[in-house]
């Protein structure tokens, strides 16, 4: 299932919105593999932090997402797959809930 750049946004918004935190406290990226990136790669903890993934259609949509977040609601870019990197996945997670 692959989800659009609105229903994206509206999910990365809703997370926001219920687990509180200013924008700048998330981090946003894209990546092919996001459970990769994410527990892998970033260490955020599958248990503890806050997170969330979804599929866009391709990966021009999810770049257009995360451009989007980082340009107008100044999330961070993940280290290492902010806008730059290829990956037809969003991925987000509260920086406040995952040490640095």
């Amino acid at each position: 299932m692959t989800f659009s750049v609105q229903q994206i946004k509206f999910d990365c918004f809703s997370y926001i919105k219920e687990f509180g935190a200013r924008m700048e406290d998330w981090t946003i990226g894209m990546a092919e593999d996001p459970e990769q990136a994410m527990f892998d790669t970033l260490g955020i903890d599958r248990d503890r932090d806050i997170w969330l993934w979804k599929p866009a259609m391709t990966p021009v949509a999810a770049r257009t997402v995360v451009d989007f977040m980082v340009g107008r609601y100044r999330l961070d870019p993940a280290p290492g797959f902010g806008p730059a990197r290829a990956g037809r996945c969003v991925f987000m997670y509260r920086r406040s809930a995952h040490p640095a």
